[in-house]
């Protein structure tokens, strides 16, 4: 099998290539940096923008994977994010339709749903969380994501191109748990609350008020983008310091889910190898929250207010169902907590 990988050195890309070529595949993979050390790899430098370059190499494939785009709102302005991560993908997608192939497998992002880098207070339906559920964009990363898997269904009802967009959470590498010591992280976090859920409920209600009044504050000023990156208004890996305002303002929109690096490697594979058709956005992560703590207490404290359960939940069983990532894959995770 003949496929290209773009954005194939990054820090997704990297174990998928490497997986590739184990497999005696014929690995092309571009990249904006002028030089990737690959054993076993044809690479080229090439902007997915620059459309006549990009058909060039996807002349001749099977089958692409498409992870080049802006991971955040943080490194670019609004204009380029969007003009990489949807043009980009349009062009690969129109590249693939002009060469006669018939199967990508793309990131899409978790974040389609909306929430993380938004400016609001998102709000949920139901847990656990699944394909059915509405989406809330309210920042460019996300709506680039929810444009992306829009993409792929138009290509699937013009040209018959079968593809699947996976929601990827936060990907988390052996090397990364250790470089950042997450496990000790988690574990603080977990302890953390244990002790809020001790405190009588009118204390937990008022910290969390507090919490909340700050979020929205801050979301409302845009401070997780470009900007306010630039000029320094906003730090945030200083948050961590207060672990409640950090859990309300990131992890409640994370849904304390996350992917190893060995289980998307896996699921980038069978969808470029797996016996289906349609184009198809699939969330995959961890059967159990990254905290490995209860869940239904998580969205007491957290989501209080949504009752709603699209299934029983028990224990500290993931609040991202990947229900149909397993339907049509196989999917299932192989590493559940860090």
């Amino acid at each position: 099998m003949r496929v290209l990988i773009t954005g194939g050195a990054g820090h997704v890309g990297t174990p998928i290539t490497k997986r590739f070529v184990a497999r005696g595949w014929d690995v092309k993979v571009i990249g904006v940096d002028p030089t990737c050390d690959f054993k076993g790899v044809t690479y080229s430098q090439c902007d997915i923008l620059d459309y006549e370059a990009l058909q060039q190499h996807v002349a001749g494939c099977d089958a692409i994977v498409h992870l080049a785009a802006i991971p955040s709102t943080i490194s670019h302005p609004n204009h380029a994010l969007f003009e990489i991560n949807v043009a980009g993908t349009y062009n690969v997608f129109e590249a693939a339709e002009r060469a006669g192939v018939k199967r990508i497998a793309q990131a899409s992002s978790i974040n389609a749903l909306g929430g993380y880098w938004g400016c609001d207070d998102r709000q949920f339906e139901y847990f656990p969380l699944d394909e059915a559920h509405p989406l809330h964009t309210t920042d460019a990363y996300s709506l680039s994501k929810q444009l992306v898997e829009e993409i792929a269904a138009y290509y699937w009802r013009r040209s018959g191109i079968s593809s699947v967009s996976f929601r990827l959470p936060a990907v988390w590498s052996d090397d990364l748990i250790e470089k950042r010591q997450l496990r000790e992280h988690l574990r603080e976090k977990r302890e953390a609350v244990d002790e809020f859920r001790k405190l009588p409920e009118d204390e937990q209600c008022r910290q969390l008020a507090i919490a909340r009044e700050k979020s929205l504050e801050l979301r409302a000023r845009h401070v997780m983008e470009y900007e306010a990156a630039q000029a320094g208004d906003f730090d945030r890996y200083a948050l961590n310091d207060d672990w409640l305002f950090s859990s309300y303002f990131f992890d409640r929109f994370n849904y304390w889910t996350f992917i190893h690096t060995d289980d998307s490697t896996r699921a980038f594979e069978r969808a470029i190898t797996g016996d289906y058709v349609g184009a198809h956005p699939l969330f995959v992560n961890s059967d159990r929250n990254y905290l490995d703590y209860d869940s239904e207490a998580l969205l007491s404290i957290f989501f209080p207010d949504v009752p709603g359960r699209s299934k029983a939940i028990s224990g500290a069983q993931t609040l991202v169902s990947y229900d149909r990532a397993r339907d049509l894959l196989g999917y299932e995770p192989t590493v559940h907590v860090v």
